[in-house]
């Protein structure tokens, strides 16, 4: 028997109950509720067969549930693996650290995501430039804990960011440098106009043999021209010469700038940072990968690759056939041996400090040469002690086949790749075939080549020739991992000045310093199936389709990469129509900004307009708009209580927030769009205020696009017009004196 899961508490008798204390709020004129009642009849019924609804509701077995939200297209998360960013130093001469490279933060591994190159290089000045001022801001930077603003609070156009090196950097060396800006996290999302645009320039060695600043080559801009904090990447085209840029009294120095060409940012950028020789770093412990290339069916063909297991690990080799299945080629050490004909590869190994390995195939005459194709040929790389780990044990050519790997804590359903060997030929030599994971093999038929691992209990299952193949039957084991990888949970979000680690002694003889001067990020468990259920339910209520104006309000707040203040959406309106434009809507976009009245930029209202045209109705216009902005500055005279007579800024305060713009904390909610601003709102704002007897006079001053004055000296406002305070003007009167 099923034991009872209670997803509703209450009883009959409870329901019966709430029922009947709703009739005299939902039906007054409902006055009989005895027993006799036809109506109280009925709620006892209903009230019973939500009882036994409930009932078998709590019976739904979680196998089911997972069904369910099978088919609504969701499935829980997995662990998310925590990133975080390290900053090298003691760096003496240029050091390319491969991807993969290993740091340790207690009991937990982190790899860097990338290649990492290393400069002997340090920050030793950076300065701000706007119209008005030249700033230091160099001490700031050193430490981290003032932000400051990159190119002023203003940010106009010409305004410069000058960063110092401490020595030059040759024509066509390439530099990273991390920018974290202190509003926010980094934006990925894809599609994002820049508000602004800036450029990145250097002092150096120009055409006609002078000095300049010369423009550099921008590689990558994780930043969106300084409009999210990530790493920015450029080669300097021409030698650095030193310059002196701020003071006057100071030394020349190896400049670069970044110049603010367009203006228009909604938030102008506060730099915490800027940090050189810096890399993200991801919570996992790689133990075997693979790479793949393509095959030119060429003689001597070259493959090369360069990563910590590459450098440090075993390798493997194998090449595709014209069936699919992989053969494993063996390594020789020289195509001129007696053991050189047939599938092999000659390993040419770089100095482990410079680089990876190259693997070279023969020519046709001694060793093989690998056929043309797409993907055909791949480097399986692994560690040097997960040489036993990988063979998890051999098929018995039975259906539904399952292993535990006790030794494989792979948090990830795409951390585990496996391989089956298949006996072939008289020598029963092993092909191997690739397998893939699934969640389930309901969708898997008989020539499927899936298996389902769970990381929770490291369980790995095959199918049973009807959902999902069997795997060849051997006499040796032929179930080997080809990629595995570990790491993920809430534990990888370590505190900064942990990751300072390295986990190979061969790394550590750099000398290298390490140091996340941040708390790691990202890193969460595996999700439950019960909050995968009430994410479910949220999802439900996300409209990705915009059809009300609900919609268009609710997609726009959720513009990825943007932030958003407030939106108002008017139907059957355009631009120079109006009102008699059917099947158009127009968005007005407030954007996030310091002031009271942010303006969206150009960019800004292409990046809305985008993500709103893949989700209007087809035949939708949209337009997409910034707000009118109106002025209203209030002229009162007020009486007050005596004792008044010096608190006229609490009438003005209260008139700011009543004439605000935008929604701000306390419960201050802003203007409605295109709402007229009434005498009688004024004036109820006024009399609120403690101390005030009444309004004496009042009237009303406008200053803003298409606002018209009515008779009775109301502001009428556009539909696209929001409202802000101006210099209100407030007169007070003793009453003691009338």
């Amino acid at each position: 028997m099923l034991p009872r899961i209670p997803l509703d508490d209450r009883t009959f008798d409870n329901i019966v109950q709430d029922a009947r204390r709703g009739i005299p709020r939902r039906l007054p004129e409902w006055t009989d509720e005895n027993a006799h009642d036809p109506g109280v009849t009925f709620l006892e019924l209903f009230a019973w067969l939500s009882e036994m609804q409930q009932y078998y509701l709590s019976r739904v077995p979680e196998r089911n549930v997972r069904k369910f939200l099978d088919l609504l297209g969701v499935v829980p998360y997995e662990a998310s693996q925590a990133e975080a960013d390290v900053t090298f130093g003691n760096v003496r001469v240029p050091v390319q650290l491969p991807a993969g490279t290993k740091l340790q933060a207690e009991d937990q591994v982190f790899e860097t995501v990338e290649p990492v190159k290393l400069l002997p290089l340090e920050i030793e000045r950076i300065v701000t430039r706007t119209e008005k001022e030249t700033s230091d801001r160099s001490a700031s930077n050193e430490r981290g804990n003032v932000a400051f603003y990159a190119f002023g609070r203003e940010a106009e156009a010409g305004s410069r960011l000058y960063i110092a090196f401490d020595s030059e950097l040759e024509a066509g060396e390439t530099l990273s440098i991390y920018v974290k800006l202190a509003d926010g996290e980094e934006s990925r999302a894809e599609g994002v106009v820049p508000s602004a645009r800036v450029s990145w320039k250097s002092y150096g060695k120009d055409e006609d043999n002078g000095n300049s600043w010369q423009p550099l080559e921008l590689i990558e801009d994780g930043t969106f021209h300084l409009m999210s904090s990530g790493r920015i990447t450029f080669r300097v085209l021409s030698p650095m010469r030193p310059v002196i840029v701020h003071p006057a009294a100071d030394r020349p120095r190896y400049w670069i700038c970044c110049v603010l060409e367009e203006a228009g940012y909604e938030l102008p950028p506060r730099i915490d940072q800027v940090l050189l020789n810096t890399a993200r770093l991801r919570q996992r412990d790689t133990r075997s990968e693979q790479v793949v290339f393509d095959g030119s069916g060429e003689p001597n063909q070259t493959i090369e690759a360069d990563s910590l297991l590459a450098r440090y690990g075993q390798l493997r080799v194998q090449v595709r056939d014209a069936d699919g299945c992989w053969r494993e080629w063996r390594e020789v050490a020289d195509f001129d041996s007696d053991d050189a004909d047939g599938e092999v590869y000659v390993v040419e190994r770089a100095a482990r400090r410079r680089g990876g390995t190259t693997v070279r195939f023969g020519n046709g005459v001694r060793g093989a040469v690998p056929g043309q194709g797409v993907g055909n040929i791949r480097r399986i790389h692994s560690a040097e002690d997960f040489a036993e780990l990988r063979w998890i044990g051999r098929s018995n050519g039975l259906p539904h086949q399952k292993l535990r790997l006790y030794d494989l804590p792979v948090k990830r359903q795409d951390g585990l790749r496996i391989q089956v060997g298949v006996p072939c030929g008289k020598d029963g030599r092993l092909v191997w075939e690739d397998w893939e994971p699934v969640d389930h093999f309901d969708r898997s038929g008989p020539l499927d080549r899936h298996y389902t691992f769970d990381p929770e209990t490291g369980e790995l299952a095959f199918g049973n020739d009807e959902r999902g193949a069997i795997p060849s039957f051997a006499e040796e084991p032929n179930l080997c991992v080809m990629v595995c990888e570990f790491g993920g949970g809430e534990r990888g979000n370590i505190k900064p000045g942990l990751l300072n680690r390295w986990v190979l002694e061969e790394q550590d003889e750099l000398l290298l310093t390490a140091d996340n001067l941040d708390y790691g990020f990202g890193g969460a468990e595996a999700e439950t199936l019960e909050e995968c259920v009430e994410r479910a339910r949220a999802q439900w209520q996300v409209p990705y389709c915009a059809v009300t104006s609900e919609d268009y309000a609710r997609i726009v707040m959720d513009t990825p990469g943007l932030k958003v203040s407030r939106v108002h959406v008017i139907p059957n309106y355009a631009p120079g129509r109006g009102q008699a434009a059917e099947g158009a809507v127009t968005v007005v976009v407030v954007p996030q900004g310091l002031g009271d009245t942010p303006v969206p930029s150009t960019g800004f209202l292409e990046t809305v307009a985008k993500h709103l045209d893949d989700r209007r109705l087809i035949t939708t216009e949209v337009h997409v708009v910034a707000p009118d902005y109106v002025k209203v500055t209030v002229h009162a005279v007020v009486v007050v209580e005596p004792h008044f007579m010096e608190e006229g800024h609490r009438i003005v305060a209260a008139l700011n927030r009543l004439l605000a713009p935008h929604d701000k904390p306390g419960g201050v909610q802003g203007w409605p769009f295109g709402r007229t601003v009434h005498k009688g709102d004024i004036y109820g704002a006024i009399s609120r205020v403690k101390g005030v007897a009444y309004v004496q006079d009042l009237w009303l001053d406008a200053a803003g696009k298409a606002v018209r004055k009515s008779a009775g000296g109301d502001l009428e406002l556009p539909e696209t017009g929001i409202v802000f305070s101006g210099a209100h003007r407030i007169e007070l009167i003793s009453s003691s004196q009338l």
